[in-house]
């Protein structure tokens, strides 16, 4: 009982320096929108769900095994597709310029074996080289090791790389069958006009690189998708040209005229709505330039706010990071989705790498340097605003009032196909250059917070044609004090290491909380403070009692060891809901009663619960309930 009055008063005086920047700030401006959900909508689908890191080897490590399990947690598949950097580094090849080449593709496969265990599935560029099994006089430095590297100009060397394609697709097919990569994607080598150790032998030799990759990739199977050029300028030179060359040019393989374009992707890196204007010129220029491809999906797979995912930033740890990504999803169904006869792809946030909280990550590491697998992993609200944005599928309704189309303040408006009516709010303040930081150096911060902190405001949302008698909501919410392990961080005295206790707390603090549940909604009318870097989420459906909902069954539990040594298990459990729910986790130790060890209800369909010491064994139970 004391140690329980003792983690209260803790938690307690956490939420009380959480809640004191907004006691302090300016009367918010009010922003007036409507909704009318009397009409049929727009079909909206998840787009924006996929991620990406660098190496692709780090898969093998237990703490991007943990990240991927929090990954596959999020709800309705919230993300699904992964998009790697050098893959084939993992290969090991002996002999490359033999009759017979010898290829080891098994380091390859147990990395991807973690992503489709999980219900992950790759976007497999086609990057990297195999390591040399020996030496070799052609052998290439590169990436700390020798590796064959061909000569993509050398007629010789193109055939070779396509039969290792052919080998590549086939051992995958004999591993995970034909219908599960089916549902990957093939691309080509990241970013072929930006840094030279993605590409280096210009484009006369990437157009050959390309063919030999996508025909040896077709020959396995017709079906199998292929593109690119996932360029990191725009409408560079190398852009151009791969989609020339896919349409007129004479092909290395076959030597017909085209090549494999199944899906045109760019890198844009910048804030939502000038993000919007690159991306709506590439596409212009697909459009005028080869009509015959306007109807391709189009991808954004690097959607980020800016470049250098290690470049360490203030905003990256804040709710601001997580707004961006809901602003971002909602511009582009207005601004170019809406306005352009666009077939819009994937939208894909580079954020899933390894690192603390600065970095462009899903979750902040903290790791022993003696013992990589023993460590924390701190979800950041970025990652609670994919759960959140998760729900946002279904049909879309317009939303009126918006006052320049370039908004901080948005709202996306969705009835889901269970008839749940989500209204997801997001305020993402505009504080200039989001990579100021990195460029002038780290005084440039308090001038950014200022202008940033002067920047809530106060939403009002008129709403009809809901089609509820007695309509309710529940309201969840992100923003600097609540959902934000960060700011917990910050008011624990930003400890280098996170003894047990204060990991409990930050994982506590970092839950998005539920503001109002079940709450009559009078005379169709909302009306709530945004605060700066805030993301709300409203479900509103009929009645004030929710449905109960059957247990979720247990479908996994991983261990990995904590950073004080501790076992620690990701518990993932089964969806049992169609709309919003939000869960508990029941524990039961060494048999003895289960007792919920969730102190606030979690969103995602997995937790991490660590083991008290004296414990042998521990049981697991869930319980869910519908929002």
């Amino acid at each position: 009982m004391v140690e329980m009055m003792k983690r209260r008063r803790f938690l307690f005086l956490i939420g009380f320096c959480l809640c004191m920047p907004l006691m302090l700030r300016a009367q918010p401006d009010t922003v007036r929108l409507s909704v009318d959900f009397s009409g049929e909508g727009k079909e909206l689908q998840n787009y924006w769900r996929g991620s990406g890191f660098t190496p692709g080897s780090q898969l093998l490590r237990k703490d991007m095994q943990l990240t991927l399990d929090y990954l596959a947690s999020i709800p309705h598949d919230g993300i699904r597709y992964l998009r790697p950097h050098w893959l084939l580094n993992m290969v090991q090849v002996k002999d490359p310029y033999g009759a017979n080449p010898d290829y080891d593709f098994s380091r390859l496969y147990h990395a991807l074996d973690e992503m489709v265990l999980r219900g992950l599935r790759p976007i497999f560029e086609i990057m990297g080289y195999p390591r040399l099994d020996g030496e070799h006089p052609r052998a290439t430095r590169r990436q700390g090791a020798l590796r064959w590297v061909p000569d993509f100009q050398q007629e010789e060397d193109v055939r070779r790389w396509y039969v290792f394609i052919q080998e590549l697709i086939r051992g995958l097919e004999e591993r995970y069958g034909s219908d599960e990569i089916a549902g990957w994607y093939f691309e080509c080598t990241n970013e072929p006009d930006g840094d030279e150790q993605f590409w280096d032998q210009g484009i006369a030799a990437l157009l050959n690189y390309w063919d030999a990759t996508s025909e040896a990739i077709r020959s396995v199977n017709p079906d199998y998708v292929f593109g690119g050029p996932g360029n990191a300028r725009h409408l560079s030179d190398t852009f151009k040209a791969v989609l020339a060359h896919c349409e007129s040019g004479t092909n290395a393989i076959t030597g017909e005229t085209g090549a494999v374009l199944d899906f045109i992707s760019v890198h844009s890196k910048a804030l939502p709505y000038e993000m919007i204007r690159r991306e709506r010129q590439a596409f212009d220029y697909i459009r005028e330039s080869h009509p015959q491809f306007a109807q391709l999906p189009f991808w954004n797979n690097e959607a980020d706010p800016t470049w250098g995912w290690g470049k360490p930033l203030w905003w990256r740890p804040t709710p601001w990071y997580a707004a961006f990504v809901v602003q971002s999803v909602d511009a582009h169904n207005r601004l170019l989705i809406d306005r352009a006869p666009i077939n819009y792809g994937l939208l894909v946030n580079d954020h899933n790498f390894l690192g603390g909280w600065y970095e462009r990550t899903l979750c902040a590491r903290r790791a022993r340097q003696d013992d990589p697998d023993r460590f924390w992993l701190v979800p950041k609200p970025v990652f609670h605003g994919m759960n959140l944005l998760a729900y946002a599928e279904g049909r879309r309704y317009a939303v009126e009032g918006y006052a320049t189309g370039a908004d901080p303040v948005v709202l996306m408006a969705v009835r889901r196909d269970n008839g749940q009516i989500i209204l997801l709010a997001a305020n993402m303040p505009d504080f200039g250059n989001p990579r100021q930081q990195a460029e002038d150096g780290p005084e440039v911060v308090a001038q950014q917070r200022a202008r940033h902190d002067a920047a809530g405001a106060q939403l009002e949302v008129t709403l009809s044609g809901m089609g509820f008698s007695e309509p309710h909501y529940t309201h969840v919410r992100i923003d600097e004090a609540r959902g934000n392990a960060y700011q917990a961080w910050n008011a624990l005295g930003r400890p280098d290491t996170l003894e047990r206790d204060a990991y409990d707390a930050l994982i506590e603090q970092g839950t998005p909380v539920i503001m109002d549940s079940r709450v009559k909604l009078e005379a169709q009318r909302l009306s709530f403070a945004m605060p700066p870097s805030a993301v709300s989420l409203f479900v509103i459906s009929e009645g004030a009692v929710s449905g109960g909902l059957p247990a979720p069954d247990v479908l996994r539990v991983t261990p990995y060891c904590g950073y004080d040594g501790s076992r620690k298990d990701f518990v993932r459990w089964q969806q049992v809901s169609d709309g919003v729910a939000a869960y508990h986790l029941l524990v039961s130790h060494d048999g003895e009663a289960y007792r919920q060890v969730t102190q606030a209800p979690v969103f995602a369909l997995g937790y991490v619960y660590v083991w008290p010491q004296g414990v042998d064994a521990v049981t697991y139970r869930v319980e869910a309930q519908d929002l």
